[in-house]
């Protein structure tokens, strides 16, 4: 039998190709490159994938290119303390990257996009020339893109669009925003809008966890009290939490019918929740194994060990990256870690907006975000049998208390507890 290629195989499977090179924030990344850098606008319609893209490389390769000479540093940047500066707070506006095993490279470098000028494409050295061409940016955010693009809801639509020229202000004049620039007027780009291939072979998804995506996008951008950088950051988180949630969701579906809850221990003082949990992990990495080797095999091909790997490797690593994992590496399993909680208050709660934490954890957290914390979860998810509900309430009462202490959750009574993302935190 052939052997096929995974990108073709996650494209069948889930819709767009979710690849480990581009795991983690890359979708959000890349999805925020089709919004700001689309000379037609933004979301211009569902047929409209065209993009000026920007390398950014002078700034990029400033702060990991022991190549870049002096001489062509200081085509731009006055003197030494100058590059220092502009170094550092170059340094503090990168994408964490802990998973390493090596230095990084300029061209694994990127920024997190908290002003129009600092948006850019992948970029790469080619006998000397710098070109635009994907390499992290895979294809996840293009398909997210695609995903919002083709919302029937026109209201929901501009107000998405509202809410990115908000958030992408055209005549920003911010210091950041002026050396972000500059910076980048220094780098190689496009002479003419390019055509996004990629976005031509997008499937779209199930049309629940398509309104699902789109629902916490017009949260997040809904949330103008909040700070750019809240937002950006929690669209970002929840792009890649999102992409995490339709692989287990579709993978599910298809190795036993149904979706599968992912089982998180929140609390960390229970074994017996804690290898739940690390169960849970694995059954999920075992369906998508077992979905993309039957849709290889639909499509008259098998996946080779390393091929299967790009597309396991994306789950585990997205899941880390956004806060739903607990590490890299060793034993992993399913949690909530701050920047995921973040992302599913602002996504599942609109501006000015709050809701009862029970509510919050049932009617959003699990029953359209299929993550699992508290005993209803549980017992819906036929877990009492094995694990006692007393876990489960501890549990909830451990993200309670965090949520809490992260300005997310007030407390009126023992009773009364309100969730929001509003201006007290």
């Amino acid at each position: 039998m052939a052997t096929i290629k995974a990108p073709k195989v996650s494209r069948e499977l889930f819709g767009g190709v979710f690849d480990i090179d581009g795991a983690g924030l890359y979708p959000g990344l890349e999805l925020i490159n089709f919004v700001v850098c689309n000379p037609d606008g933004v979301l211009p319609g569902a047929n409209n994938a065209t993009l000026l893209r920007v390398a950014h490389d002078f700034a990029r390769r400033l702060v990991h290119d022991d190549t870049f000479t002096e001489q062509q540093r200081r085509s731009v940047l006055l003197d030494a303390h100058s590059e220092d500066a502009v170094s550092r707070l170059l340094r503090s506006l990168e994408l964490e990257l802990p998973n390493l095993t090596k230095a990084k490279s300029w061209e694994r470098t990127h920024f997190f996009p908290f002003t129009r000028s600092l948006v850019h494409w992948d970029a790469r050295l080619r006998h000397g020339k710098v070109t635009l061409e994907r390499r992290y940016l895979r294809g996840a955010g293009a398909f997210a893109y695609c995903v919002l693009t083709t919302d029937a809801n026109q209201e929901r639509l501009n107000r998405i669009r509202r809410g990115f020229e908000d958030l992408y202000p055209a005549g920003d004049s911010s210091p950041l925003e002026m050396l972000a620039k500059t910076l980048s007027d220094a780098g190689f780009c496009d002479d003419n809008p390019a055509t996004d291939e990629i976005y031509r072979q997008i499937i779209l998804p199930d049309p629940e966890l398509a309104e699902l995506y789109r629902g916490g996008v017009s949260n997040i951008l809904s949330h103008l009290q909040s700070s750019v950088v809240d937002r950006v950051r929690a669209l970002m988180h929840w792009t890649g939490l999102w992409t995490v949630l339709l692989m287990t969701s579709s993978a599910s579906g298809v190795v036993s019918g149904k979706r599968i809850g992912l089982l998180t221990d929140c609390a960390g003082v229970h074994p017996q929740l804690r290898r739940a949990a690390q169960r849970s992990y694995k059954q999920h990495v075992r369906n998508i194994e077992e979905a993309s080797n039957i849709k290889a095999s639909e499509l008259g091909g098998e996946l080779s060990d390393q091929q299967l790997g790009k597309i396991r490797g994306y789950f585990g690593n997205t899941a880390v990256s956004c806060g739903l994992g607990n590490s890299w590496k060793g034993r992993r399993h399913l949690t909530l870690k701050l920047e995921a909680i973040d992302a599913l208050v602002m996504a599942g709660i609109p501006q000015d907006g709050e809701m009862e934490f029970d509510r919050f954890i049932s009617d959003w957290v699990y029953h359209r975000c299929r993550i699992v914390v508290g005993r209803e979860a549980a017992q819906c998810e036929q877990l009492l049998t094995d694990l006692d509900s007393t876990i489960f309430e501890e549990n909830e009462r451990a993200l309670s208390e965090q949520m809490h202490m992260a300005g997310m959750l007030r407390m009126y009574s023992d009773a009364t507890r309100m969730v929001s993302c509003g201006s007290h935190r």
